[in-house]
């Protein structure tokens, strides 16, 4: 299948991205708390823009995957919606921070990267996007036991089989596709992507200033 061909091809860059020194932290819970704070708001404004890309790109798709793809989306957001504003209100995260501060430069970089892609192709695009959906499963099942509540509270949505019902339908779609060689470097630049926007949030990089 295209899925176990891309992630074979990944190699030890999913190991990487899914056991984190980040990820691995938040399973002991003894991740930084302004760490986790600076990766909530910067995922906050990643998921604006992926939502973004992914209803650009579902132009572009046969009508039969797109619209399983948008329900699937939409009908478990309110649960995953749920556990976010949790996070945010126990952090003191209000809807003005997320607005008024800055994308990582990996953020901009991968959110523009989505953003590409939903415009080129549906087959591309879900190459770029499997990565985020698919290994945050896998996260979320390998953090959900942290002694951390805010942790074990934010793997709890990921691990849930409400969240693998979005990543089976995405998986569905990816592995009905021809293969092409076209869809490895979205792909891994992805899987890289994700280990770099951990890696931000370790460091609490600085943020750029993104004009109108």
């Amino acid at each position: 299948m295209n899925s176990d061909i891309l992630r074979e091809k990944a190699g030890k860059l999913w190991e990487n991205y899914v056991k984190h020194e980040f990820v691995i932290k938040m399973k002991e819970g003894g991740l930084d708390l302004e760490s986790f704070r600076y990766y909530l708001i910067q995922d906050s404004k990643y998921v604006e823009m992926m939502l973004k890309s992914l209803l650009r790109a579902s132009s572009l798709a046969p009508l039969s995957y797109s619209t399983k793809i948008l329900k699937s989306i939409f009908d478990t957001r309110d649960k995953g919606m749920e556990v976010h504003s949790w996070l945010l209100s126990r952090l003191g995260i209000s809807h003005e921070e997320i607005q008024n501060t800055g994308y990582s430069l990996v953020n901009y970089a991968y959110t523009r990267h989505l953003y590409y892609y939903s415009t080129k192709s549906w087959e591309e695009f879900l190459a770029a996007w499997a990565p985020c959906m698919w290994g945050y499963y896998e996260v979320g099942k390998f953090v959900k036991d942290s002694p951390n509540e805010l942790y074990s509270k934010w793997a709890e949505f990921y691990a849930s089989d409400v969240y693998k019902s979005r990543v089976d339908v995405i998986l569905e779609a990816l592995n009905s596709i021809k293969y092409s060689e076209s869809l490895v470097t979205p792909f891994i630049n992805s899987v890289k992507f994700e280990i770099m926007f951990w890696e931000s949030a370790l460091k609490k990089e600085p943020t750029l200033i993104i004009g109108d």
